[in-house]
């Protein structure tokens, strides 16, 4: 990126600090107008196959009959297929109206990204963050994209942080109240948020016990109100409690596996994909699905299935305790490698140039990111809720699959870090300019 360019984007953020409105439409539209090209110009038909699953859900509850059976919402969440039935009730049965709706979602949150930034830093870092997250090639192309709940994710989880960050300002209850409402649609469409609801507790003390309680009543009863709907709602119609999904096990059996260990994500992706039929995991799969797969009802096959699934995974942990750890370790550098993991190819799903620009994006925003967070070090306690964010998610995919896909929602925070980087870069160079000129 071009000095000139830069000084630019510094000029128009600070001739646009007194007018909030100005930076958040142009934001609003560079973004939009990016990731509506996009969803234009992806075919109008599924291009990831998670997309099928969603689909039938959400002609299941256009129906009439609700979410479908257990086997249908196994690995499922709740917030996509309803997004994609309301959307389809509105507008008809459009893959570009999906398309649309997801680019504009993605749009928005843009501008929340510079509302954000803004509050956690000042108009410039703001300004040069959501453009930044308004460019970015992953968001672009994934907010293009009905097949997945991430850019519903990004959106809900960036609307819960500006209304924390809020509250921690003018400290009003309802603030929190709502925000922890959108982290409990975060579960809802990304369980691995659950994990990092419990940290968000901890960082909520004030120092005095009472309201410190106050506030982890307040978030913990706005959380559980979305969860417990769904979970209400998965009781009355399965007759057993289960908060979001139920494919724990499986997940993490393929995540943890002698195959996964020796031939890495292609081979557990599905289990038994071509070339890799005759692996361990793939025998112990086939045994597996032969032996239950006969004589079970529904709920008593995925029963069984994920309870022997469990028993897989961790009996891989138990008996090869040195392999878990450097596997876990691997699965750490590959969710933060620049590398594009995913499996399927394809012109619509990236082609080649995926590789290339994911690495020439991705990349500097990580450096960048890292000099942001050490520079902004003497502040950890502000940022606290934002490291338990991203520590919540690194540290679950050391156990289970990690993928790019999964690790996008904590680049909208990689892009705000790596904003005030670049901000603060630029704020001392001029200050070393003024002060040369009033030596020299």
């Amino acid at each position: 990126m071009g000095s000139k360019a830069m000084h630019s984007w510094v000029r128009m953020a600070k001739l646009s600090s007194n007018n909030p409105w100005r930076p958040i439409a142009l934001t609003f539209a560079l973004s939009f107008a990016l990731r509506v090209a996009i969803a234009c110009w992806l075919p109008h038909e599924v291009v990831w196959p998670d997309g099928f699953r969603y689909i039938k859900v959400a002609d299941t509850i256009l129906s009439g009959h609700g979410f479908g059976d257990m086997l249908d919402n196994r690995y499922s969440v709740p917030t996509q297929p309803l997004l994609i039935a309301a959307i389809w009730f509105a507008f008809g049965k459009s893959y570009l109206a999906l398309r649309l709706f997801f680019a504009t979602l993605g749009a928005v949150t843009c501008t929340l990204a510079y509302v954000l930034a803004k509050r956690l830093f000042d108009p410039v870092t703001a300004f040069i963050a959501a453009v930044l997250v308004a460019v970015y090639p992953y968001f672009i192309y994934l907010s293009a994209l009905f097949e997945f709940p991430q850019t519903f994710f990004l959106f809900v989880m960036s609307v819960f942080f500006a209304l924390l960050y809020e509250f921690f300002h003018r400290k009003r209850l309802f603030l929190l109240f709502f925000a922890g409402f959108c982290l409990g649609l975060g579960i809802l469409s990304v369980p691995t948020a659950m994990i990092f609801a419990p940290l968000l507790v901890l960082t909520l003390w004030s120092g005095r016990l009472h309201e410190t309680l106050v506030r982890a009543v307040v978030l913990t009863i706005a959380v559980c109100l979305p969860v417990a709907a769904w979970t209400i709602r998965n009781y009355i119609a399965y007759d057993e409690l289960i908060l979001v999904n139920k494919g724990a096990g499986f997940n993490f059996w393929i995540a943890n596996n002698d195959t996964y260990f020796r031939f890495g994500k292609k081979a557990v992706v599905p289990p038994c994909a071509v070339g890799f039929k005759d692996t361990s995991l793939c025998r112990d799969f086939d045994e597996l699905e032969n032996r239950i797969g006969s004589g079970l009802s529904e709920k008593a096959f995925i029963a069984a299935h994920e309870a022997e699934s469990w028993a897989n995974g961790l009996r891989f942990v138990r008996e090869t305790p040195g392999k878990f750890a450097i596997l876990a370790v691997r699965k750490q550098l590959e969710f933060w490698s620049p590398n594009p993991d995913a499996l399927n190819s394809g012109l619509s799903r990236g082609g080649a140039a995926r590789g290339w620009i994911a690495m020439a994006s991705y990349g500097p925003i990580l450096v960048l990111a890292v000099i942001g967070v050490i520079n902004s070090r003497t502040r950890w306690r502000q940022f606290a809720p934002i490291y338990a964010y991203v520590l919540a998610f690194s540290a679950t995919y050391c156990i289970f699959l990690p993928t790019t896909r999964y690790r996008l929602p904590l680049d909208f925070f990689l892009i705000i870090f790596a904003a005030y980087a670049i901000a603060r870069f630029f704020q001392s160079r001029k200050a070393n300019h003024a002060l040369s000129a009033a030596n020299g």
